[in-house]
């Protein structure tokens, strides 16, 4: 149990949220550089900072445990559909500075609401948005949304930088230590941020089953959208396979703990076999997921969410429960036993 958690956190947690922060702080400049002077080009390099710092967001969602989990920081960063009248509002109300998490503000944070001030409808509407009558309220709320992002991610790297030894030593089979919240939060990742959020909002999987094109992760840049799962995806194997983040390395995952178990070898091989089985179903999908639904309708995208939910039953049953002895602590009820 210590080397996982000693692997995931050298060689997973921090290089991830590193790199995010690198990432973050090119958006940032980005943002600037934009506010100083609207102009076509600024703006095309800003929405390409972040289209970068989204795709790699995704590979530090997962962990929401210790500063994250307090200050709320993957709802914050990326909830979404984002709600266009409260942004509006807030721009009209001069709002210039995020504060903490309330319940009220989710849907105008994040990457999600940067997204509809960069691309919102067209080039020229976002140039005079940033250029007409209300251009500093406009400035002054993507700024504020971007300072929120960095200040936040400031506040759990810096946290994660001093919780090395805490961190790697919780190893007993308690509701708080470290690898029981860990494997939690990685279940709870790929069934509720991907497999629900991701696939099964935009089909409404678990209401009227018809396409919501609306609630696709990356709306106003649905062409990221499939990328956004893959990299999603990728920080589950690499979890569970203990691979480096810079894939150069091979370290101990939750697949080596299951190795180790009794009783394992079956349950390791169908476990691969779903990962690659979801791999085919992502591959088919257009990578714009509006397009995707308008082609195609909810077919491949709901024979998608069928294979995540048989994947989200292994870990969370199988592997989980029955081979860790850890207890899910959250609940649901989307008929997998959770």
């Amino acid at each position: 149990r210590e080397e996982i958690l000693t692997n995931t956190y050298d060689n997973i947690i921090m290089p991830a949220y590193n790199q995010f922060d690198d990432k973050l702080s090119i958006l940032e400049y980005n943002t600037n550089e934009f506010i100083e002077n609207v102009n076509e080009q600024n703006l095309n390099s800003l929405r390409s900072s972040w289209v970068e710092a989204y795709k790699n967001w995704q590979t530090i969602e997962m962990f929401d445990l210790r500063k994250a989990e307090e200050i709320i920081y993957a709802r914050v960063s990326n909830s979404y559909p984002c709600v266009e009248e409260k942004v509006l509002n807030n721009i009209n109300d001069s709002v210039a500075e995020i504060m903490s998490f309330s319940a009220s503000m989710l849907g105008a944070t994040g990457f999600p609401t940067i997204g509809y001030l960069i691309y919102g409808n067209d080039s020229s509407s976002i140039i005079t948005n940033f250029n007409g009558n209300n251009a500093q309220k406009y400035s002054a709320y993507l700024n504020a949304l971007v300072q929120n992002l960095v200040e936040n991610t400031d506040k759990v790297l810096e946290d994660w930088g001093s919780a090395r030894a805490d961190f790697v030593n919780s190893t007993a089979n308690t509701q708080t230590s470290s690898l029981n919240i860990l494997v939690n939060d990685f279940v709870y990742y790929l069934e509720k941020k991907i497999r629900t959020a991701k696939i099964g909002n935009p089909i409404d999987f678990f209401g009227t089953m018809q396409p919501k094109p609306e609630l696709v992760e990356s709306y106003y840049k649905p062409d990221i959208c499939k990328s956004l799962v893959v990299e999603a995806m990728n920080s589950v194997k690499m979890l569970y396979k203990g691979s480096s983040f810079d894939g150069t390395q091979q370290g101990i995952g939750l697949e080596d703990y299951l190795n180790h178990l009794d009783n394992s070898e079956e349950l390791i091989t169908t476990i691969n076999n779903q990962f690659e089985d979801i791999d085919n179903k992502i591959n088919l999908l257009e990578n714009d997921f509006i397009l995707e639904l308008n082609i195609h309708g909810k077919d491949r995208l709901q024979e998608l969410f069928l294979s995540m939910q048989n994947l989200v039953i292994y870990f969370k049953i199988d592997m989980m429960s029955d081979r860790f002895g850890i207890t899910p602590d959250y609940e649901d009820n989307d008929g997998d036993g959770g």
